[in-house]
């Protein structure tokens, strides 16, 4: 018979483990004025809830279904994404789909993340829907690693953001 707080602990430990090297994107991607929760709150509840699979002692985070960011915004429309060596180039078509007014200048973010490793890295240079593509470059040391991206969009002024997109795993 399997104990209930193991598996709940597990569970717990699991996903703190799967969170802690991404916090800083956490911190942005599950601000909220409304909800009193914080956002590393938020982001284990959605773990929790949604991302989590296996039964004891076999659990773990599912990264398809983990979210490093919740919210409004609209979701880009990836048409392609490569890998070469340390280099990640994403592109989408900014006018894919009728983009609002206020959209255009909505700042993206690229984050690989290798979870076996807990590296995680963004791009540092800003990138805007209307820009279409976005190069990230891998820290030395993560070029070599299998990486998770996921793809966030925000508003210019960091307060809204949408729900992560999960853009598979590139070995």
């Amino acid at each position: 018979m399997v104990n209930g707080t193991e598996t709940v602990r597990m569970k717990f430990t699991k996903a703190r483990k799967f969170l802690n090297p991404v916090n800083y994107i956490l911190q942005m991607g599950y601000v909220s004025r409304k909800n009193k929760k914080s956002a590393i709150g938020r982001a284990m509840s959605a773990i929790l809830q949604n991302a989590m699979v296996g039964t004891y002692p076999n659990i773990e985070v599912d990264p398809a279904k983990a979210k490093l960011s919740a919210g409004v915004k609209s979701a880009l429309k990836v048409y392609s994404l490569e890998r070469k060596g340390a280099d990640i180039a994403l592109n989408w078509d900014p006018v894919a789909e009728r983009i609002r007014r206020d959209e255009w200048d909505d700042g993206i973010i690229l984050c690989a993340y290798a979870i076996a490793q807990e590296l995680a890295a963004i791009n540092e240079e800003a990138a805007l829907r209307q820009d279409g593509k976005l190069q990230l470059r891998l820290p030395e040391g993560m070029e070599v690693l299998p990486v998770h991206p996921y793809l966030i969009v925000h508003d210019r002024d960091k307060a809204n953001f949408s729900d992560s997109q999960y853009l598979g795993l590139f070995v």
